[in-house]
């Protein structure tokens, strides 16, 4: 009776069908996306000799401790798939799915999933999480293009907006936005609303969001764009100020506060023959005040060699006489924007922390990144090349140098600590901290098998500076080169 039924169901399904061919026109489906995986090794990154008890752990400066030795060892694995839907020609769906997480999608980090449940033998995909991390609809009219929904956000060189486009990024700027974009010959208006949070709860005036206009002018003959985004950022009062939504931790004032202020995010970019040249300068104003400043200059005589130079500064947060002041003045440049391989990449401090949940008793939330360490409070300046002997090999040489504006010295009773983001008190006594933030020497190698497949292989030895032997102690740390090597393959597609 059963199968009788399934093949009626079959057959009265295929006569509907027949009968209404306008009804079952194929969706047009377009498909792209990213996988990639690496191994990473970074060896003598600890300043731990004297393990849980050492009093430099606690005493709010540059400390790194140790997970039982001085080498770290992690391989990474990631998928994004960005499906889009064309419903017809004015309209399309577009989304972005994520298998992992470009951070946390760590090889091995699904075991345990419970504390009775040790089983080495498979992690039966327990971590392998798929998220929708972006979908949005696209509508084109005759006075511009409207978007809605969870939208990539990008703008300039991405100090601020970063959409993560390239293969191995990992921090993506998105926004729940409400977009139109219209152009008029060569300039483009891009007003938008975008809303990244709704706070804890959706009392007390809202969660946290912009007001967005972008202006930019763009001539395709002449090789120049240029432009501002200005962006109104705005945070309700019922919001949680330590998670970074309102004020950085130590910072800020009581979690009741809101917060306003604005970013005028100037960029152009200019070609000249075999030069191209690129800056961005974003400035904050209002309950927070910080800038950022990042210069490229790119020259290619040939297809065989490319030189990149970039330079620029990160505004830092002075020393203060009150622990209670709640002026923000450090600007974060987003994660994605490199200048090193280790430098201003990986979280050395992290290493020994929890980034897996493998532990049943973990709070996600309290999950450390191997990875954020963002520029802030640094003038830097490095230069790379981009030699290709072949059409599939390439050799990528980097030399990188920055100091820090701003250092804890006994001049000033409080500091501010830019890797556990939050101020601490200068101890008497202690040794004033030095400028330096390192020198970096990188070497690079790639193969691209074809248009698809990536093969690259990085090296890195890092010479930290006095800034990061400063323990807010007498006794400063003691330092060391920290060399690192990544394995990746990749695919494009």
């Amino acid at each position: 009776m059963k199968k009788f039924f399934r093949k009626s169901f079959v057959l009265c399904w295929t006569l509907l069908i027949c009968s209404n061919p306008r009804q079952v026109a194929a969706l047009e489906i377009d498909w792209n996306g990213q996988f990639w995986s690496e191994f990473n090794y970074v060896h003598n990154y600890s300043t731990d000799s004297g393990g849980t008890s050492d009093p430099r752990a606690t005493a709010g400066g540059y400390f790194v401790p140790n997970g039982g030795n001085s080498n770290a060892v992690f391989q990474s694995l990631f998928l994004r798939l960005r499906p889009k839907a064309i419903i017809n020609d004015n309209i399309s769906i577009k989304s972005e799915w994520w298998v992992l997480d470009p951070i946390f999608g760590l090889y091995g980090a699904a075991l345990p999933y419970s504390g009775g449940q040790n089983q080495f033998y498979s992690n039966q995909s327990r971590g392998s999480a798929i998220t929708a991390q972006r979908v949005w609809g696209e509508f084109v009219s005759d006075v511009g293009t409207f978007q809605i929904g969870r939208v990539p956000l990008q703008w300039g060189l991405g100090l601020v907006w970063n959409s993560g486009d390239n293969l191995w990024d990992r921090y993506m700027s998105t926004g729940d936005a409400v977009r139109w974009i219209a152009k008029f010959g060569a300039f483009t208006v891009a007003p938008s609303y975008i809303l990244y949070t709704t706070g804890n709860s959706i009392a007390g005036g809202g969660g946290v969001g912009d007001y967005s206009v972008i202006l930019k002018y763009e001539n395709q003959e002449d090789e120049l764009e240029a432009g501002v985004n200005l962006l109104k950022r705005v945070g309700g009062d019922n919001q949680d100020y330590t998670g970074g939504a309102v004020y950085s931790p130590g910072i800020g004032g009581p979690a009741a506060m809101g917060l306003n202020y604005f970013i005028y995010d100037i960029f152009a970019r200019k070609r000249l023959n075999q030069f191209t040249l690129g800056i961005e300068i974003p400035i904050a104003t209002g309950s927070y005040s910080g800038f950022g400043v990042a210069t490229e200059m790119d020259w290619k005589p040939n297809d065989s060699l490319g030189l990149l130079l970039k330079a620029g500064y990160a505004s830092g947060q002075p020393g203060s006489s009150s622990s209670s002041s709640n002026g923000v003045q450090a600007f974060y440049f987003n994660p994605n924007y490199h200048i090193g391989m280790i430098m201003f990449n990986y979280q050395l401090s992290g290493f020994a922390g929890a980034q897996t949940a493998n532990n049943p008793g973990t709070n996600p939330s309290s999950l450390k990144s191997p990875y954020d360490n963002p520029i802030v409070n640094a003038a830097y300046g490095s230069l790379s090349a981009q030699i290709k002997p072949s059409d599939k090999w390439t050799f990528r040489p980097a030399l990188i140098y920055a100091i820090a504006p701003n250092t804890a010295n006994g001049s000033s009773p409080y500091f501010y600590n830019y890797w556990s983001r939050s101020k601490q008190s200068f101890t008497q006594g202690a040794t004033n901290q030095g400028a330096s933030l390192g020198l970096e020497a990188d070497l690079g190698l790639s193969f691209q098998w074809d248009e698809y497949f990536t093969f690259a292989l990085d090296t890195g030895l890092f010479f930290p500076g006095s800034f990061y032997t400063f323990s807010n102690l007498a006794a400063a740390t003691p330092i060391h080169p920290i060399f690192a090597t990544s394995l990746r393959v990749g695919v494009n597609f």
